[in-house]
């Protein structure tokens, strides 16, 4: 099987470059030496992600390696269940040869069809062996088209779940016609589709998406992001009443203070870790739209003069006037999928814009772990979303820098 040999040169590129004999790096990862060999040879391929992923980090490879190894391994996963990679297709060992009587004991004939039942369930076993093979490769297939839109960085709303009052507000929504696939998708969106498509088909499966509850991720969630001296906030208190702009880390307790809503855009870091042992892939972000208003008539309050830092190593930016609000990766950005761990966490930046209404909103993080895959909702806590109105053609105030207080600024057009 290709995907088998690509793992065993994946492992043994990674074990000669690290310079380890196979006993001191069967002694790192605390396996036998024999066991290690199997895994390089390709002739065992273990049930579970964990020996891997130890092996690469002991090996010191790259994130892109890890995620390559990853993805390699649910492959073989998912088309071959949980059997070593080497061994042939197993075979239940043959039954002992049915009682035939004796020739001349002509009584004893009638008991010979009873080991029939005992023969017969082979060939059915290996029929339903042979369909849960099919069904997982059709399974893959239909992922990988699924996960291509992800590995775009686009997620695409059904059209029932349209918000009522963005309908109302936005008219009749004319449609698009769906992405085109890729031909080529990124191997960790790959790998997503086969962990995916090896949970549908394993035994203990549920086949559906685990409660976000149980999700082995957390999330830190940073509201003013990453760029918080391009921010606005609009705020229904005259200038004489807005306390001067906060430093960064207490803008959070400044928009409390006043009751302020961010103008424009609202700029969220969220930190994502493994809350466990097992390696998470991070497969994809969503956005849902829960409220759509006219903007706030209030006055606009600008937190600086221009704009601290650059595009973060994973940033989307999310158009809420759309029809259908989509993350769509920040020029010069990397993206989604991403591997995270309890000790190697990821950020994510996001940025939602509006320029005509006011829009609460939150976000989705689609997550998948072994056989196990879930979405995990993202908002500012206890289910309170974001929330982001309009600054244009509201009255803007900015705080210039040696200044006493807030001075009246050109309005956004």
């Amino acid at each position: 099987m290709r995907e088998t040999d690509e793992v065993a040169r994946l492992l043994q590129e990674l074990k000669s470059r690290s310079g380890l004999s196979y006993g001191a790096l069967a002694k790192r990862l605390h396996l036998s030496t024999s066991a290690l060999h199997r895994y390089c040879n390709g002739d065992v391929m273990p049930t579970e992600f964990a020996p891997l992923d130890h092996f690469s980090r002991v090996c010191e490879a790259t994130p892109q390696e890890r995620v390559e190894l990853y993805r390699l391994w649910v492959v073989v996963r998912a088309t071959r269940g949980n059997r070593p990679t080497a061994a042939p297709e197993p075979v239940a060992p043959a039954p002992p040869a049915a009682p035939v009587p004796p020739a001349t004991a002509v009584p004893e004939a009638a008991p010979a069809p009873e080991p029939v039942p005992d023969r017969a369930p082979a060939v059915p076993s290996r029929r339903r062996t042979r369909r849960r093979g099919v069904l997982a490769a059709v399974t893959v297939i239909a992922l990988l088209v699924a996960v291509g839109v992800v590995a775009t960085g686009l997620r695409l709303r059904p059209d029932g779940e349209t918000d009522p009052a963005r309908a109302a507000d936005a008219g009749p929504s004319t449609g698009s016609p769906a992405p085109s696939l890729s031909p080529q998708l990124s191997a960790a969106a790959v790998a997503a589709a086969a962990v995916a498509a090896a949970g549908a088909s394993s035994p203990g499966a549920t086949g559906g998406a685990d409660p976000s509850t149980s999700a082995p991720i957390s999330v830190a969630v940073h509201p003013s992001g990453w760029d918080a001296k391009c921010d606005q906030y609009v705020v229904n208190r005259p200038p004489s009443e807005v306390p001067r702009p906060p430093a960064v880390p207490e803008a959070a307790g400044w928009a409390s203070q006043v009751g302020a809503v961010p103008g424009h855009s609202r700029s969220v870091k969220l930190t994502v870790q493994g809350t466990g042992w097992d390696t998470v892939l991070l497969t994809g972000l969503n956005v849902r739209v829960t409220r759509v208003a006219a903007p706030l008539a209030w006055n606009a309050y600008s937190m600086g003069e221009g704009c601290a830092g650059g595009v973060g190593a994973r940033s989307y930016r999310i158009d809420l006037d759309a029809a259908r609000p989509v993350p769509v990766v920040a020029d010069g950005s990397g993206s989604l999928p991403v591997v995270v761990t309890q000790s190697e966490p990821a950020v994510i930046e996001v940025t939602a814009e509006t320029t005509t209404h006011d829009v609460s909103w939150y976000l989705e993080l689609e997550w998948t772990s072994g056989n196990r895959k879930g979405m995990l909702p993202v908002d500012l806590g206890h289910g309170t979303p974001f929330r982001t109105s309009a600054v244009k053609d509201r009255p803007l105030y900015a705080y210039p820098a040696g200044g006493q207080a807030w001075e009246q600024a050109p309005a956004r057009r």
